[in-house]
């Protein structure tokens, strides 16, 4: 029998770092807005497999669909919005980051509760793989990326809020945010 040499392990470390100066500001799909694209990886139906993204909605209006796309919308600022499926189905979002999951090839229509929102999105093509997200408060931090909610520091960088984190191993958060696990089918590239 012989020995096996092990594999490095490598340090834990934030792999990309993307502040506000490096979003990607481009129209809806609808038309009806604007979208903060923080990130985009893989290849699917839409172009991408995984996309992060926040978005300023300041009128009502209908979601752009996206076939074959599972969502998840949180609110980060205002007052709130409902959402109203075209069955009658409809969904109040009036609490700060309180995740709500939902097919993007469904019809939603979005009405403001008093004002503006911006709020986060989460879509990733449910062919390519499948993604989390969940609220994480300060202390040990294992997550895909982050997406700080506070100014702090993380892993001993600096963060401003809504700095979006991309995480190689356990780091220490000082900060509370949005934890995200992307994990792709076996066989995608």
């Amino acid at each position: 029998m012989s020995a096996r040499t092990a594999e490095p392990v490598r340090p834990p470390e934030i792999l990309a770092h993307i502040r506000r100066a490096d979003w990607r500001t481009m129209p809806w799909k609808n038309g009806g807005g604007i979208t903060h694209e923080l990130w985009r990886e893989g290849e699917g139906t839409d172009g991408w497999a995984l996309r992060l993204s926040m978005a300023e909605v300041s009128l009502p209006g209908p979601f752009s669909r996206f076939p074959g796309v599972e969502r998840v919308i949180l609110l980060l600022r205002g007052k709130g919005f409902v959402l109203h499926r075209s069955d009658g189905l409809l969904h109040t979002v009036t609490q700060v980051a309180r995740p709500f999951a939902f097919l993007g090839e469904d019809d939603w229509n979005c009405s403001l509760v008093d004002g503006p929102v911006l709020d986060f999105n989460l879509m990733f093509d449910r062919a390519q793989g499948h993604a989390a997200l969940w609220i994480q408060p300060p202390g040990p931090l294992l997550a895909d990326f982050f997406l700080c909610l506070e100014a702090g520091e993380v892993g001993g960088e600096p963060v401003d809020a809504l700095d979006l984190l991309r995480l190689g191993g356990l780091l220490p958060s000082g900060v509370s945010g949005v934890g995200i696990r992307w994990v792709r089918h076996p066989g995608r590239p």
